[in-house]
């Protein structure tokens, strides 16, 4: 007996561990209320621990709006599982305390809370494929990324620590900071926005308070993307404030006129 909608792949022993490798369809949704699981204590375990991590993996999609993804998913249980007795009460599960949701290694204790009960750690590893941005050909340093130069390709996320795109339009426009391969899944800091602000340049600098604003001339003093924090010197009162670049040439001041 299988959880509904996963098709069982695989069923290794190592190292005195179960590892059940599944393919994720649809993703489900624990539903607290269910009766305990039915057959091995093993079995229960293997059920619980994929409804926990495919409700995981379900939530974060949301949050993270992925669009056509798919998840296998790696369920390490523990060889001692099979002095188990089945649990006659819904297992309970949840994250090891002061454990962090990390999709690369998700940890889940689960409990029988019957009488002669048992608690177990259970460990799964996901591979979740989402369409990112790739280049879809090699892209060299300095060059603005346009519309044909990249594509939507699926991608296995799961243990990606430098990050990904998922929305072509956060990627068109920048500028490449290092040469990128054809193919290879496009990471935000490889990528910059265009100075909008040089070193030395006059700059428009915008002043709001109280629902009053002011515009008044300034000099960078380092150069600027949109939303980087530099400091402008006002021209008028020669002193030195912090500003947000804007826009091209233009900057808004954390600090009302006349503070430094």
């Amino acid at each position: 007996m299988f959880f509904p909608g996963i098709k069982r792949k695989e069923v290794f022993r190592l190292s005195g561990l179960f590892l059940l490798c599944i393919a994720a369809l649809p993703p489900a949704v624990a539903n607290p209320n269910a009766s305990a699981p039915k057959g091995t204590a093993r079995k229960q375990i293997y059920q619980q621990a994929v409804t926990a991590a495919t409700a995981d993996i379900s939530r974060v999609a949301g949050q993270k709006n992925w669009k056509d993804f798919q998840s296998k998913l790696n369920v390490f249980v523990p060889a001692e599982v099979s002095r188990f007795q089945p649990c006659a009460r819904p297992l309970t599960v949840a994250m090891p305390q002061g454990d962090r949701l990390d999709l690369a290694r998700l940890r889940y204790d689960i409990r029988c809370p019957a009488a002669n009960g048992w608690e177990i750690t259970v460990t799964v590893k996901p591979d979740i494929y989402v369409p990112v941005v790739v280049a879809k050909n090699t892209l060299e340093r300095g060059n603005k990324v346009g519309p044909n130069d990249i594509e939507m390709k699926k991608r296995n996320i799961s243990s990606s620590r430098n990050g990904y795109l998922t929305d072509p339009d956060d990627a068109v426009g920048l500028t490449v900071k290092k040469r990128i391969r054809d193919m290879q899944v496009i990471v935000p800091s490889q990528l910059e926005s265009e100075l909008l602000v040089n070193r030395g340049q006059k700059v428009i600098m915008i002043a709001e308070q109280d629902g009053v604003e002011a515009r008044m001339t300034g000099e960078a003093m380092k150069n600027g993307r949109k939303g980087d924090m530099v400091k402008v010197k006002n021209l008028s009162s020669k002193k030195t404030v912090t500003a947000v670049v804007d826009g091209m040439g233009v900057v808004r001041m954390l600090y009302a006129p006349g503070q430094s």
